[in-house]
């Protein structure tokens, strides 16, 4: 008989000070004025035999590869799990700190070394806490809590998947909410940080069934809440809606001793659009508005080349895979459109699939071809807001990371 697995959790509240920048959106330049709930980074440790994972979901917008990299050389130096076995995913909220650069504002370091320094506390802590578990999962449609925000009625991944996972007691360890949808329910207009919807999916999930619970988002690049109101009433309805929705789903679950644990990375390279040229980017810049990102993004492309440095036309990206008893895990650096969940979910061997998007860094949007065809922001815009790459992702970058995840499996 193969060995029990075992698992750890735990969380530990990240809020920042008041006063600090607020990540999400361009046009907000104020800082954070107070909280309207926690933001937490929640941390779980599987071990079976020799093999240990460690997978952590934070409340903040986003991380850069670096960043990442920074927290899993510390995760391993601490507790010896291996860097293939960990996974920092961002539940992306629009109301926390700013984690990555977003063109003229970069993270506060003080924050981020703070921040850093809690999730491996967290990792430590939920490896300090190994017990044998079982595992549930199930999974349904819940179509009514989010929307393609580019155009209504094209094609986004609406499954609303759960992880359960318990003692040998019965007493509930964790819980995985997997659902893809970013978390504007708050706009540009709030100063007071929150984790949005997912925060309260969390919180009246751990509030029910004890343990600790986190909140996997899925396919999210075109897909937006329904928002009638802009406020914390609305979010505590739309995370309440859905927080009922997952209880609904649990009802039924059988939880088994399923053993099973595995991690692995593979990286793919991505290809960019047409490199402008430098008469594009002094066009650029002439365009558009002298504080805006987008003349930000033409002087730093500008400037980089008067430094010599090289232009590149490819990306470098890391998909991630998780097998943890019958459970697999497809893990995403960035934000794809709704409808590669959905050819991923048609192309998977089985149905016991969540789909991690936001997963080890802030790599921007994964359109479609169909969504690449009708550019607008996600597809011709945004990078210029998040990164230093010359030019956008093509669609065929999406299908690179679909067919890696393919290849993890």
């Amino acid at each position: 008989m193969p060995e029990r697995l075992t698992m750890g959790a735990a969380k530990v509240d990240v809020t920042p000070p008041v006063g600090m920048s607020m990540a999400g959106y361009s046009g907000r330049k104020s800082p954070a004025i107070g909280t309207h709930l926690p933001l937490w980074a929640r941390a779980f440790v599987c071990r079976q035999g020799s093999i240990r994972v460690a997978l952590v979901v934070v409340d903040v917008v986003g991380f850069s590869g670096h960043t990442t990299d920074t927290i899993r050389t510390a995760v391993r130096e601490r507790t010896g799990i291996a860097t293939d076995g960990i996974l920092i995913a961002t539940t992306h909220t629009h109301s926390g700190p700013v984690t990555t650069r977003f063109r003229d504002d970069a993270p506060d370091p003080s924050y981020m070394g703070d921040l850093k320094e809690r999730i491996v506390d967290a990792v430590i802590r939920a490896s300090n806490d190994l017990k044998p578990v079982t595992i549930g999962f199930t999974q349904t449609r819940e179509p009514r809590f989010h929307h393609n925000r580019r155009k209504d009625g094209q094609p986004i991944d609406s499954t609303l998947g759960l992880v359960r996972f318990s003692g040998e007691d019965g007493h509930a360890v964790a819980a995985w909410v997997n659902y893809g949808c970013h978390p504007t329910i708050l706009t540009g207009k709030n100063l007071y940080w929150s984790p949005d919807f997912p925060g309260v999916v969390c919180n009246e999930l751990e509030e029910a069934w004890g343990g600790t619970t986190a909140f996997f988002n899925g396919c999210l690049g075109d897909v937006g809440p329904y928002r009638p109101q802009q406020n914390f009433a609305e979010v505590n309805k739309i995370g309440g809606g859905l927080a009922g929705s997952v209880r609904e789903l649990a009802a039924d679950m059988k939880q088994t001793g399923v053993s099973g644990l595995d991690a692995q990375r593979l990286c793919c390279t991505c290809p960019l659009d047409t490199l402008p040229t430098d008469a594009d980017l002094q066009e650029q810049l002439a365009r558009s508005g002298p504080e805006s990102y987008q003349a930000g993004w033409a002087r730093d492309q500008l400037a980089m080349r008067a430094a010599g440095d090289a232009v590149p036309n490819t990306v470098r990206l890391e998909v991630q895979g998780f097998r943890i008893g019958d459970v697999f895990l497809a893990c995403f650096p960035g934000q794809l459109f709704g409808s590669w969940g959905l050819e991923l979910r048609r192309r998977w061997p089985d149905d016991r699939l969540l789909v991690v998007n936001q997963a080890n860094a802030h790599a921007g949007y994964f359109p479609s071809k169909g969504a690449w065809d009708g550019g607008g922001y996600e597809v011709r815009s945004a990078f210029m807001f998040n990164s230093d790459l010359p030019a956008p992702m093509t669609w065929e970058a999406g299908q690179a990371l679909v067919d890696a995840a393919l290849a993890l499996a």
